[in-house]
Formats: C-alpha cells, sequence, structure tokens
C-alpha cells in the first residue's frame, strides 16, 4: 500500500515538473519574442529621433534664412542658395540612412 501512494506521488510530481518544464519553455519563447520586438523598437525609435533631429535643423536654417536682412534681390537668392543646400543635405541623409 505504501509503494502505491510513492508512486502516486512520484507519478503526480514528475506530471507537474513536465507542466513546470513546458511553461518554462514557453515563458523562454516569449522572452526572445520580446527581447526581438525590443530591439526592433529601440532601432524605430532611433529612426524617428533621426528624423526628428533633421527636422530641427531645417527649422533652423529657415529661421537663419528668414532673419538675413539683405535687399530683397540677395534675400531670394540666399534663400534658393539654402533651399539648395538643404536638399542636398537630405540626399545625403537619405543615402546615409540607406
Amino acid at each position: 500500500m505504501e509503494r502505491e501512494t510513492l508512486e502516486k506521488k512520484l507519478a503526480t510530481l514528475e506530471r507537474k515538473l513536465r507542466l513546470l518544464l513546458n511553461e518554462h519553455q514557453n515563458l523562454q519563447l516569449e522572452v526572445n519574442r520580446l527581447k526581438e520586438e525590443n530591439g526592433e523598437m529601440k532601432n524605430l525609435l532611433k529612426a524617428k529621433d533621426d528624423q526628428v533631429e533633421g527636422y530641427k535643423n531645417k527649422v533652423h536654417i529657415n529661421k537663419l534664412a528668414n532673419s538675413v536682412t539683405a535687399d530683397e534681390g540677395e534675400s531670394a537668392e540666399m534663400k534658393q542658395k539654402l533651399s539648395e543646400y538643404i536638399k542636398k543635405i537630405d540626399l545625403c541623409i537619405a543615402h546615409l540612412s540607406e
């Protein structure tokens, strides 16, 4: 009788151990998936931060262009040159981010 009780307890313990091991494996898979997702989110955040920084630079350049006091002909020419520089800078940034 005592042997049967011990065997039942051992069987129960083995079943619980299998369940725990299965749960552990599932949790490990979830941890790995979340780590991968976290890395992707960090990369996305970095890209967005870079994009915001680029926009800040454009705003700064536009403010500089608008604050320059010159006659209208020179001012229009300067704004045109700055716009061309901004476009070239944007192209360089696009090439660097590829």
